[in-house]
């Protein structure tokens, strides 16, 4: 299974692989040392700078804190002692892939369900991708990966990732407001069937077309109606509802996505 990860700015999309987790207890990491940190175990390699590796400590703490903060995504069960995520650093790309068995164009591989980040250092923009990739791991643990269209998931994902990191997305948002007037923009009825799947198979144009519109309907329900009404809506949906019901109960105005569609062109618009 792979997921579409953007970041806006360079040419190409990257992509990174779902990697199952049983890699990462077996013969292929006995010679990795091991930092504890209170929500962390961070396994690396020899030849890892250990700056950069109480960076990763001091980055995976920090957000741990602020992703949980920013809309409430207390989790029934804490990351602590054996059920912390854990962080395996490879000293190259070269190991990284030979060890971890990820795409050759990725920076990182991601096991959600098991809270694993494999990846290797001196990679630009990196405090991007590990915070993108910690919103989805614990957004995926409080909400539950089935109630999460992609939209959303990535949606959430490049908020968290442009609020605390260099704010790509926000300056872009011309770039969808063009497309919008234009009548180019990605029609909500569709954008909300779009899997990962389906967006594998699309142009580079249209999967940053993509992530800008569901970074936009994110910072729409965030700054038009305030967080704590966005966090509602993520709590009714861990608690079993659908998302266009969780909408129309918790954003007065667009009780379906036709509404929630106008409300959002009306916004960027104005």
């Amino acid at each position: 299974m792979k997921v579409w990860i953007l970041i806006i700015g360079v040419s190409l999309a990257l992509l990174f692989t779902i990697t199952p987790v049983a890699i990462a207890f077996g013969d292929k990491t006995t010679d990795f040392q091991e930092l504890r940190s209170e929500h962390f175990m961070i396994r690396y390699q020899d030849g890892v700078s250990k700056d950069y590796v109480y960076d990763i400590k001091k980055t995976g703490e920090k957000f741990y804190r602020i992703i949980t903060q920013q809309f409430n995504l207390i989790r029934d069960k804490l990351w602590l002692w054996d059920n912390r995520a854990q962080v395996f650093i490879a000293k190259d790309q070269k190991e990284y892939l030979s060890k971890f068995g990820c795409s050759s164009w990725s920076g990182a591989c991601v096991n959600y369900k098991a809270k694993i980040i494999y990846t290797y250092p001196n990679q630009k923009s990196f405090n991007s991708i590990f915070i993108h990739e910690l919103t989805h791991i614990i957004l995926h643990e409080y909400a539950g990966r089935n109630r999460l269209s992609l939209w959303l998931d990535e949606g959430v994902a490049t908020y968290i990732e442009d609020k605390y990191s260099m704010g790509l997305y926000q300056r872009r948002l011309s770039y969808l407001q063009n497309a919008i007037k234009q009548g180019k923009h990605i029609p909500l009825s569709e954008l909300i069937r779009t899997t990962s799947s389906v967006l594998t198979k699309k142009s580079a144009d249209y999967v940053s077309l993509f992530y800008v519109e569901s970074f936009s309907i994110v910072n729409f329900f965030s700054k038009r109606y305030g967080k704590y009404k966005f966090s509602n809506f993520l709590s009714r949906l861990k608690h079993g509802e659908s998302i266009e019901s969780a909408i129309s109960k918790s954003f007065s105005d667009c009780r379906n996505y036709e509404e929630l569609e106008k409300q959002w062109i009306k916004f960027y618009l104005k």
